[in-house]
């Protein structure tokens, strides 16, 4: 009987880069692409295929597709953490999500919590999380 073991570092890493990604589409803006306007004047040799490409179209798509998954990847990280129980939603917001290059010391010291407390809190609920969006990464056997 196989039992499956949680990787548990990949796991953490995963969920924090996760948030770490959510952090970073709520503080900057994406920049549309844009079609190139200089022409190109070199020959294109190629069979035909009877398909119609367009460039403007395929950046129009590509920019609405961004600007969509970015705020899916926002949305979908706030759902998670609002699944939390109330302390676990702070440690992780003060952590992750309100501040860039925040540390665990000073997360623990703003929330009164000692360094060996903090932790186990951070851990089970980054844990959690990766449960809540099926972030969990299992080792190899």
């Amino acid at each position: 009987m196989a039992i499956y073991q949680i990787d548990e570092e990949a796991t953490k890493d995963t969920v924090e880069k996760y948030l770490g990604d959510a952090r970073e589409y709520q503080v900057t803006e994406y920049i549309p692409l844009e079609q190139k306007i200089t022409p190109s004047y070199e020959s294109r040799f190629h069979g035909n295929t009877n398909t119609v490409s367009s460039p403007v179209e395929n950046i129009a798509i590509q920019n609405i597709e961004e600007q969509e998954n970015r705020r899916k990847h926002i949305e979908r990280a706030e759902r998670a953490i609002n699944c939390l129980g109330t302390r676990h939603q702070k440690l992780i917001r003060v952590r992750f999500m309100e501040d860039d290059y925040v540390s665990d010391t000073d997360v623990a010291a703003e929330l009164g919590y000692s360094d060996r407390h903090y932790r186990r809190m951070k851990s089970l609920a980054i844990y959690r999380l990766a449960g809540i969006l099926g972030l969990v990464v299992l080792k190899d056997d």
